[in-house]
C-alpha cells in the first residue's frame, strides 16, 4: 500500500544512466550506501549514483514496527536463501537473510540500537587502527542519531518492566542507558530501538534519503533500482589501480544485456557483508588461489533458541491467529499510536559475562549488587566485554520454517535467544558462480570452535533458569518446545545446542580493516577503508569490522557509513 496523494520516489532505470559519467558512484542502497549517499549529494557540485538491486518500496505498512520485522512476507523486502551444511550443527542448512530493498536491513531488522561498548572500539585500536579508537568514532555516532527517550548529553545526538524485575530477582543489575560509555557489561538494559515520535519505523532510507530529500537533490543525486552490479573494472595508474567502471544488468530480466558507468572520483562498496567480499571476487580482487581453497572469512553472533509454550494470548501468535484481536491491535495503532504493532519485537536485553555465571547458582551478595548498579565503579568496567545476551521474545525464535509452519505458528510461544557476543567460530563466503545474480555459497561454520560450544552450555542454563524464574512467579509456562532433554548431560545439552543452533543475520568481517599482511587474514582495506592497491575503491559496511562487535550492528554500521562519508570529503 502506497503512501497517498504524494510523489512517487524517483527511482531510475538502467537504460537512464547507462554510459554516463559521475563524480561518485555508491554500489548498494543499503544502511550504508544511504548514509554515504545523502553525505556526499549534501553538496550540490557532486554528481552522486546509488545502485541497488531491490526497489525502494515505500510502502505505509513497512513503517509499522511490527509489521516491518516480518522477515518472512516478501512484501518487506527481505530476500532469503540456505547455507551450505554446517558440519557442526548436524549438517543442517541456516536460512540467511537480507534486506534487499532501499534501506536494507534496517527495513525489515528488530530496530535495536546498540553502539557496542567502549572496549570494542578500543580493542580495534589495539589493532593498529588508532583513528577507530571509541573518542575517535563518538562524534559519528552523536552526528547519526537524534534521541527521543534520552536526557541531552555529549555522547547523545539530539539530531520493559515484568520480565525486568525477573532478572532482578535472579541478582543482576540495571544498566540505564546501553548506549552509555559507562555503560557496565553485566545487567537488564530497555534498548533503544530506531522509531519516530509517532511510532514509525525510521529506516536508513527514512533518516538519510526520504522522498522529500531525493526530490530535492535529483540533479546531482541519481538512484537507480532493480539493478545488480556485475564487476569494478579497473585501469592502471602510476600510483596502483584505479576504479574506473562499474558494470551492470538488470536484477529481474533474463536478457544479458550489460549497462556501465564511469566514477570520476571513487566508486564506494555498500554492499554488506556477503554482497561486497561477492562482487570484490566477481572483479577478480584477492588472492585468486586462497579464495578458492578457502574462501573469506565471515563472522556471526551464533544463537540458540530456547522455547516454552505459553497460552495464545500470551504471545504474538494471538495476531496472527484471531482475526479480531488483528484488527483491534491495527485499530488502536492507525488511530492512537499504541498497541502490540507500535512495538518493536525486542525491547529488553540481558548482557552477561561468561565469568558472571560462575555466581549463578549462588546468593549474590550485597557487594556484587552495588557493583553493577553503580555508576561509580562503572569506570572499571570499560576494557570488559559482554560475552552473552539473553534476548526475551513473544513469539517462536526457532528458523526451521518447515517446523514452524507445522507447529509453532499454531501455538502460543514464549522464546529466549541465548547468544554468544564473541563467538570464536568463522565461516566462509565464497563465489556460488561467476554470475552475479547467483547467491554466493556461505558457510556460517557455527560452533567449529569448541570455547563457542562449551560458553553456549552456560547460555541455555542462563536461559532455562530465566524460564524457570518467570515460572516461578506466575507466568503461564506450559511446557517447553525447545528445550534440552536434560540440562544436566553433557551429550544432551550439546545434541540441543547443535540441532538449534542458528545464525542471528549479523555477518561481518569479511572485507576487514587490516594489513594485507595480516597474520590471522589477508586484510582488504585500510583505516581510510580504501581496498589496497587500489587508490579509489572504499567498502562501507560490516564487513570491513576488524573482529564483530559485542553488540546488534545496525548503530555501528550507520557510524561507520558516516565516518567514511566524512573522509571522502575531507580528502
Amino acid at each position: 500500500m502506497q503512501w497517498p496523494f504524494r510523489h512517487r520516489y524517483p527511482e531510475r532505470r538502467p537504460e537512464d544512466v547507462d554510459s554516463n559519467e559521475y563524480d561518485y558512484v555508491v554500489i548498494g542502497g543499503g544502511t550504508a550506501g544511504c548514509v554515504v549517499a545523502s553525505r556526499l549529494s549534501e553538496d550540490p557540485k557532486n554528481s552522486v549514483l546509488l545502485l541497488e538491486r531491490a526497489i525502494a518500496n515505500d510502502t505505509w505498512m513497512s513503517r509499522v514496527p511490527l509489521i516491518g520485522s516480518n522477515i518472512l512476507s516478501p512484501d518487506m523486502g527481505a530476500a532469503s536463501w540456505y547455507s551450505e551444511p554446517m558440519e557442526h550443527c548436524d549438517n543442517r542448512r541456516d536460512l540467511l537473510f537480507r534486506g534487499e530493498v532501499l534501506g536494507g536491513n534496517t527495513r525489515i531488522n528488530g530496530m535495536i540500537y546498540t553502539r557496542g561498548s567502549v572496549a570494542d572500539y578500543d580493542l580495534w585500536a589495539s589493532k593498529g587502527h588508532p583513528e577507530w579508537a571509541y573518542e575517535k568514532i563518538l562524534p559519528f555516532f552523536v552526528k547519526a542519531e537524534a534521541t527521543m527517550s534520552r536526557p541531552k548529553s555529549d555522547y547523545r545526538g539530539d539530531s520493559a518492566g515484568y520480565l525486568k524485575y525477573i532478572m532482578l530477582a535472579m541478582g543482576f543489575g540495571v544498566i540505564d542507558d546501553i548506549n552509555s560509555p559507562d555503560a557496565l557489561c553485566d545487567g537488564i538494559s530497555a534498548l533503544d530501538s530506531t522509531v519516530d515520535k509517532n511510532r514509525q519505523r525510521v529506516s536508513a532510507l527514512e533518516a538519510y534519503l526520504p522522498l522529500d530529500t531525493a526530490l530535492e537533490r535529483r540533479t546531482n543525486l541519481t538512484i537507480c533500482t532493480g539493478v545488480v552490479v556485475g564487476r569494478i573494472g579497473f585501469s592502471q595508474e602510476p600510483k596502483g589501480h584505479r576504479a574506473e567502471r562499474v558494470t551492470f544488468q538488470k536484477a529481474n530480466s533474463e536478457t544479458h544485456k550489460f549497462y556501465s558507468v564511469g566514477a570520476k572520483k571513487e566508486v564506494v562498496l555498500c554492499s554488506g557483508a556477503i554482497g561486497s567480499p561477492q562482487l570484490l571476487m566477481l572483479s577478480g580482487i584477492g588472492p585468486r588461489q586462497h579464495l578458492e581453497q578457502q574462501g573469506i572469512e565471515v563472522s556471526d553472533h551464533v544463537a540458540i533458541p530456547v522455547g516454552w509454550e505459553v497460552p495464545v494470548t500470551e504471545s504474538l501468535t494471538h495476531l496472527a491467529i484471531s482475526p479480531l484481536k488483528g484488527a483491534l491491535e491495527f485499530f488502536k495503532y492507525v488511530f492512537f499510536r499504541r498497541g502490540m504493532l507500535s512495538l518493536p519485537i525486542q525491547v529488553l536485553s540481558l548482557f552477561v559475562q561468561d565469568s558472571s555465571l560462575n555466581t549463578l547458582d549462588k546468593e549474590i551478595s550485597e557487594e556484587k549488587q552495588v557493583e553493577v548498579g553503580n555508576d561509580a565503579s562503572a569506570h572499571g568496567s570499560k576494557n570488559r566485554l559482554p560475552d552473552i545476551e539473553v534476548m526475551p521474545l513473544a513469539t517462536s525464535a526457532m528458523d526451521d520454517l518447515e517446523e514452524h509452519e507445522r507447529y509453532f505458528s499454531k501455538i502460543g510461544v514464549f522464546s529466549v535467544l541465548a547468544t554468544l557476543l564473541q563467538p570464536k567460530s568463522r565461516g566462509t563466503v565464497r563465489l556460488g558462480s561467476s554470475k552475479p545474480h547467483d547467491r554466493p555459497k556461505v558457510d556460517l561454520n557455527l560452533l567449529r570452535h569448541s570455547g563457542d560450544l562449551e560458553l553456549a552450555r552456560k547460555a541455555v542454563r542462563l536461559a532455562l533458569k530465566f524460564g524457570d524464574a518467570i515460572k516461578a512467579q506466575g507466568f503461564p509456562l506450559l511446557r517447553g518446545v525447545s528445550v534440552p532433554k536434560s540440562d544436566q548431560s553433557s551429550d544432551d545439552m550439546d545434541s540441543f545446542i547443535r540441532h538449534r543452533a542458528r545464525t542471528t543475520y549479523h555477518y561481518s568481517s569479511t572485507c576487514r580493516m587490516a594489513s594485507e599482511s595480516d597474520a590471522k587474514a589477508p586484510g582488504v582495506v585500510d583505516d581510510s577503508l580504501r581496498v589496497h592497491g587500489i587508490c579509489n575503491l572504499r567498502v562501507c559496511d560490516a564487513s570491513i569490522f576488524p573482529q564483530i562487535l559485542a553488540c546488534h550492528l545496525m548503530a555501528p554500521v550507520v557510524m561507520v557509513a558516516e565516518k567514511c562519508a566524512s573522509m571522502i570529503l575531507e580528502q
